[in-house]
């Protein structure tokens, strides 16, 4: 069986391929028959010779491509797609990936070429229409995009996975949670998880929400956030440590950090346009505390240093969601990266 499953949505796409890797049975054997491949250096017969290996003690293995719809679009894909002598065509990806044995699964995951909002998933009519290996094969995957939930849809997504861990929360905590977390799925059930717990089953009412998760993650975001921009290894580290000791995810870490670095940006901007400090948190919005704690950082930073410190979260969220680390370890390196660039 293929698969191709596109967007930005890591979380979603992940829980798919949960469901996917049951059918390889018990889970101690499920790593051992599990591969995962970069598809920058991977041939067309490296390829084949995986997807053709008989699984071991087990009813099926599965075979994770990352990045093979995306090395042939654009002028990339132009000259990959001319360069039929090394038998690295297209075509000849394509022939790898026909006729798959019943016990081979094959998912081809792509980040980047499929963008949120280009999908039409009734009539599978995306982007990748253009994709010259995708026009081969799509008619025989099974194709899906994963795209960001919207900020109306994310109430309903909260009540839905609180409701799979039988979990009670009210409609209004549901909206709040959103509102607090953001759309990163993976801080979401986190939160929910942790919401459960102190809740005790009963009912997860807004002022649960707002007890557990509001002022306690900016304390913990900020006090990392001043560390790294410091350059205080050690207590990066320890921040670092608290956080998910205390339940936060590596990838709500990550995306809030980003989100920290964003509004330094916007607020450096917006000050360099000369409007005050009340005007400037009057366009900006949100708490009194985080505003004034994103002023204060902002101030000891350029936009050089501010744009280099997003270039290496960014790289970092891409390590994680192509498992090249191990989001603990991608976390942990690139605190001592930024803690070290003085």
């Amino acid at each position: 069986m293929l698969y191709i499953f596109t967007g930005s949505d890591d979380f979603s796409l992940k829980e798919r391929l949960k469901q996917i890797k049951q059918a390889l049975g018990d889970e101690s054997l499920a790593s051992a028959n599990t591969t995962l491949l970069e598809a920058k250096n991977l041939t067309a017969a490296e390829l084949l010779n995986y997807v053709q290996t008989i699984p071991f003690l087990a009813p099926a293995r599965l075979v994770i491509v990352n990045g093979l719809l995306e090395r042939f679009e654009g002028a990339k894909g132009k000259t990959a797609a001319k360069d039929t002598a090394n038998k690295n065509s297209p075509d000849e990806f394509a022939r790898a990936l026909d006729n798959l044995p019943p016990t081979t699964l094959a998912v081809l995951l792509d980040y980047t070429t499929a963008k949120d909002g280009d999908y039409r998933e009734k009539e599978k009519v995306s982007v990748l229409a253009t994709n010259p290996l995708f026009k081969i094969i799509g008619s025989r995957a099974e194709v899906k995009h994963f795209a960001p939930l919207s900020a109306q849809n994310l109430p309903g997504w909260v009540m839905q996975r609180a409701k799979q861990s039988s979990i009670q929360m009210s409609v209004p905590a549901a909206r709040l949670l959103g509102r607090l977390a953001g759309p990163d799925l993976w801080a979401l059930s986190t939160e929910i998880e942790k919401l459960g717990l102190y809740a005790q089953g009963r009912v997860i009412e807004e002022a649960d929400v707002q007890a557990m998760v509001g002022y306690a993650q900016e304390v913990n975001i900020f006090s990392l956030v001043d560390a790294i921009l410091d350059c205080k290894v050690k207590e990066a580290q320890q921040s670092l440590a608290a956080f998910t000791a205390g339940g936060g995810s590596p990838g709500f870490l990550l995306f809030m950090l980003v989100r920290q670095l964003r509004l330094m940006v916007r607020y450096t901007a917006l000050k360099k346009r000369g409007l005050k400090e009340a005007e400037v948190f009057k366009v900006m919005g949100g708490s009194e505390y985080a505003l004034r704690k994103t002023a204060s950082q902002a101030v000891c930073q350029n936009m050089d240093s501010l744009k280099n410190i997003y270039t290496k979260l960014l790289e970092t969220d891409l390590y994680i969601k192509t498992g090249r680390f191990e989001p603990e370890l991608a976390l942990s390196l690139l605190v001592a990266e930024l803690c070290g660039r003085k």
